[in-house]
């Protein structure tokens, strides 16, 4: 499971390289496969422990931030966990909780930058920054899900 958080978390930053943050593609590989990774994980903890320790990277390789993305992931772990408790590990499902992790994690960023004041709140920069992250995430969820299907096969049904 870390390989696939590794792997992730330098394609973000690869991706990142070639599209830019005003463009139509935000990519948030890393929380992607913090979604793809949870139904492999049996202790909450440790996942909690993995997201945590991927969001202080993700602070220190991405971001001028100090704990910010680590406390973010933790509170992400927390809710994609629940949504794993409730829904089946499907390909309709995962779906399902990529785009509510990505509708979250966008609302909660968006909402910490409005109250700090480094962007001034408004519904449709939210809305199409939300959009923006759906376009590209969800095409490599769909990806990361067949590969992972491919090679660690009977715990995701279709």
């Amino acid at each position: 499971m870390v390989i696939i958080l590794f792997i992730s978390f330098l394609l973000e930053g690869v991706i990142s390289n070639f599209v830019t943050m005003d463009g139509y593609f935000i990519p948030l590989f890393t929380l992607i496969a913090l979604v793809m990774i949870c139904p492999f994980v049996s202790k909450s903890s440790k996942y909690i422990m993995y997201a945590f320790f991927t969001g202080l990277v993700y602070d220190l390789f991405y971001t001028e931030t100090i704990i910010f993305h680590a406390i973010i992931f933790c509170f992400m772990a927390v809710i994609i966990r629940r949504l794993n408790l409730v829904l089946s590990d499907n390909f309709i499902n995962i779906l399902i909780t990529v785009v509510l992790s990505i509708v979250f994690y966008r609302m909660i960023t968006y909402g910490f930058l409005a109250f700090v004041g480094s962007v001034s709140f408004d519904f449709m920069s939210l809305g199409f920054s939300i959009l923006k992250s759906l376009i590209l995430n969800l095409v490599y969820s769909m990806i990361l899900f067949l590969v992972m299907k491919k090679f660690l096969g009977k715990r995701f049904t279709n």
